[in-house]
Formats: structure tokens, sequence, C-alpha cells
């Protein structure tokens, strides 16, 4: 093919890209992003401003959730896309479930809700198999939760007390809060520590099985049950004198 005809090629190639990264810089300085914009089942990342994530155990099940916090721009692209934004969403949290996960950990009744007024997205659902049981021990796994945040327990100094594990700062250039409400004990949550403590990425406690409650019989029972029966046993003596 000769020179000449390569040209005209060559001239709109460059007008295409020169077209897309227009649009692109254009998307990107009102706060939405290009994939969203064009791609359906992609999760916005520019725009987004805060992600506040808390986690509660409660048996062998964990209560997931995550609000989201974004500008006004992006919340507006979402709020026109609520359906593709819920499933893209869901379709991002279950992939990196699945994928960071150790024992085969699903989502339960995973949904989104938009609170229009915050401008805020909030994903939640239960997360099963995390959790495994041995007599009164219990052990759960949150790689799921936080490798994908690129954070560690232990490595990123998650406050620990009798009942939580939490963490501020940034995840991904993002500022996170991250709340982990564990089952009260009477020891505080330590790295390393037994029966109740955390590693970098799994936590462990106990719930000691309760004693059956015993209700004490009220005050003067037996000598009401004594006196009962001296009289059932005076009226048959008597019963029995009767009938001679």
């Amino acid at each position: 093919m000769s020179e000449k005809a390569h040209k005209p090629r060559l001239k709109s190639a460059i007008v295409i890209a020169f077209i897309t990264t227009c649009v692109c810089a254009v998307l990107i300085g009102i706060g939405i992003s290009p994939l969203w914009a064009v791609q359906s089942g992609v999760v916005p990342e520019t725009g987004l401003l805060e992600n506040n994530i808390m986690v509660e155990v409660e048996g062998t099940i964990i209560h997931y959730q995550k609000q989201s916090f974004w500008n006004e721009s992006e919340f507006s692209a979402i709020m026109e896309n609520r359906e593709e934004f819920k499933n893209a969403v869901i379709e991002d949290f279950t992939e990196k479930l699945s994928g960071y996960g150790e024992r085969g950990e699903s989502a339960v009744g995973a949904d989104v809700e938009f609170e229009e007024t915050k401008r805020a997205t909030v994903l939640k659902c239960d997360v099963h198999d995390a959790i495994t049981k041995s007599d009164d021990g219990y052990r759960a796994t949150f790689i799921w939760l936080l490798s994908p945040l690129g954070l560690s327990f232990i490595r990123n100094n998650f406050e620990e007390s009798k009942e939580e594990l939490s963490w501020k700062g940034e995840a991904g250039s993002i500022p996170t809060s991250i709340t982990i409400k564990l089952p009260p004990q009477e020891s505080v949550y330590e790295a390393w520590e037994q029966p109740v403590g955390h590693c970098h990425g799994h936590v462990w406690w106990t719930m000691p099985v309760p004693s059956p409650v015993i209700t004490p019989a009220p005050p003067g029972f037996e000598a009401i049950f004594a006196i009962a029966g001296i009289l059932a046993v005076g009226y048959l003596v008597l019963r029995k004198r009767s009938r001679r």
C-alpha cells in the first residue's frame, strides 16, 4: 500500500485518539469516571470521598455494611444508573469475597441502599462460612475484608478492646474507617493472645456454654408439702376407721 493511502488512516486515528482524550478529560473534570460512563458493571472510583465499613459478628454470621460517600457529580451519575451501579457493586464484592476467601465464604441477601441527602450508597449483606466453631471456641477469618484494601490487623495497628477492633486511615488513597464488633470478652482482643486474640487476618474468642438455670423452690415450700402429706395420711386413716 502506498504512503499516500496510509495518511488518511493515520489522520483518522489521531482525530479519534484526540476526541477520546478530550472526553475522558471532561468526565474526570466533572467527577465522573470514564469507565463508569462508558462501561456497564464497573464501580466508579473517581468522585469517591470516603468509606465507612461496619462489621458485626453474631453467632457464626457476619453482618457487613459499607457506606460510601460521593461528590455531587458522581452521585448524580450513580442515581441515573441505580440498577447498573447496584449490580456492579454486588458483583465486585462477591468476586473479592470469592477471590480472597479461605473457606468458601458467601454473601447472603446482598443489597445496595441510596441515601440521597448524604450522597451516599450503602452495601449490606450477611457473610456466611467465615466463622468456625469448636466446643466453646470460635475463629473468624477477615482476609476477605482486609486483603483487598491492603490492610492487616497487626501491620496497620488496629485499635484493640474487649469488644471490637477498629482502624482509621487511607486505603487506596480513600479515607476509610473500619469497625469490627466482636462478642464482648473479659480480656482484650490482643495480637497472638489465647484464648481471645487475633493475628494479621483472623480473630478468635470463646463463648462458654451457659449452665442450666435451676429455679429455687419458694420459701416454705418444703413445709407446706410436708403438712399436705401429713393431712393426706390422716385422712386415709380416718377413712379406714369410719368403714369399720
